[in-house]
């Protein structure tokens, strides 16, 4: 059970996907909202008074497909337009895919870990979201300038 404090910040999250986040990119633009779709589930499901935690499960490996579907395209991408930050970007991934695939296995090996919900709410947030609204963005400017 989530503590009444560490639910009252989950609550507060914003996960939900806008126009704003948009680089420009259809194809990018679908993984990113998908993968909002997939936090968007995980998020309800762990902020839930009693978390299916087989649906935890579940979300968190939808998750780390998309992401890492999403990742390899966004690769395939920057190398096509010569993006002159591809190294830095693609460090990036394979941090955020570490994270993701490490929450997934400690949570596989404790289901009962209280801090769990809160860190991958975190590694929406923070992780993702921000990956999406500082990286993704400043290369869908670099697309948008004709590279």
């Amino acid at each position: 059970m989530i503590e009444t404090t560490e639910k009252k910040e989950l609550d507060s999250l914003q996960l939900s996907w806008s126009q704003d986040l948009a680089i420009g990119h259809e194809l990018i633009d679908a993984d990113h909202q998908e993968i909002f779709g997939a936090a968007q589930r995980l998020h309800a499901e762990i902020t839930s008074d009693e978390p299916e935690y087989s649906i935890v499960g579940e979300v968190l490996v939808e998750l780390i497909d998309h992401t890492g579907g999403h990742f390899a395209r966004e690769e395939a991408l920057m190398r096509e337009i010569g993006f002159p930050a591809y190294e830095a970007h693609k460090r990036e991934h394979t941090l955020l895919m570490q994270k993701v695939n490490d929450l997934h296995r400690r949570f596989m090996d404790s289901r009962t870990s209280s801090n769990l919900p809160v860190e991958v709410a975190n590694f929406i947030q923070y992780g993702l979201v921000r990956h999406i609204m500082r990286s993704d963005m400043e290369l869908g400017r670099f697309m948008h300038a004709g590279g």
